[in-house]
């Protein structure tokens, strides 16, 4: 009898292993429904961005490399999804840039950050019908045509 309860247990312990290695390497992502992007293939090293998997408690700024290339091209990665960014960033920490309403380039009250070389002031959102007018050439060299999606959210 106690053969056959002791070949149970190893049974009941193998099949757990082999459970829980199979997860392992899963190509089946484990994402809860709610993250703010989907990941590649296979299962995700959540520690990558969070410092504990169970609370998903994110990292500290340091880890995320936010080099000159990315804060200059940060409007591809803030308009895929607004959530990676608020796991760091206010809204607020945006408007200081895109909606503020100080006469003031982004390179003088920025200082030596990376961004300082943007061409516009910060409140240049209000004023840039302007210059659309007068030469709508000038915005399209950065920003797209005329019908690109981001000008018809608010021209109609």
């Amino acid at each position: 009898m106690t053969r056959v309860k002791l070949l149970s247990l190893l049974l009941i312990i193998a099949g757990a292993l082999a459970i829980s290695a199979c997860a392992v390497v899963s190509k089946q992502a484990s994402l809860p429904s709610w993250h703010p992007e989907q990941l590649g293939e296979g299962r995700p090293d959540c520690t990558e961005c969070h410092e504990e998997q169970i609370k998903a408690v994110g990292k500290p700024s340091q880890t995320f490399k936010h080099t000159t290339e990315f804060v200059r091209q940060h409007r591809l990665y803030a308009s895929q999804d607004e959530k990676v960014c608020a796991l760091c960033h206010k809204f607020s920490f945006c408007n200081a840039c895109h909606a503020n309403e100080l006469e003031i380039k982004p390179s003088t009250f920025l200082g030596n950050r990376p961004d300082r070389e943007l061409p516009h002031r910060g409140d240049y959102l209000t004023l840039h019908m302007i210059d659309g007018k007068a030469d709508p050439t000038s915005c399209y060299r950065c920003h797209g045509r005329s019908n690109n999606e981001r000008c018809v959210s608010c021209h109609k």
